[in-house]
């Protein structure tokens, strides 16, 4: 069985395209770059969409058995954020 690298179900794209999104946006917002190309997206805006990323890659994987690589890679993404999230409350600073 040949993995794909784009997923054809339409829960499987809204995954990557949110996951994609949050990571270029975070890099951007966490570079040298982000001080010449100031983003009006507060960081939790971008955690909210990271999130909600990972729920829909939940959604197709679980309801859909969707084995798309960027939309398995919705599930470590998210599950980071949210430990990042527990982490600032839990502890902080």
């Amino acid at each position: 069985m040949k993995m794909q690298f784009w997923s054809k179900i339409k829960a499987g794209q809204w995954a990557a395209g949110l996951t994609l999104a949050f990571i270029v946006l975070m890099a951007i917002k966490m570079t040298a770059l982000g001080a010449t190309i100031r983003l009006p997206l507060p960081t939790p805006a971008l955690a909210l969409m990271g999130v909600i990323g990972f729920i829909m890659g939940l959604i197709a994987i679980i309801k859909y058995k969707d084995r798309a690589l960027l939309t398995l890679l919705s599930i470590p993404v998210g599950i980071i954020i949210i430990a990042w999230t527990i982490a600032e409350i839990a502890f902080p600073h």
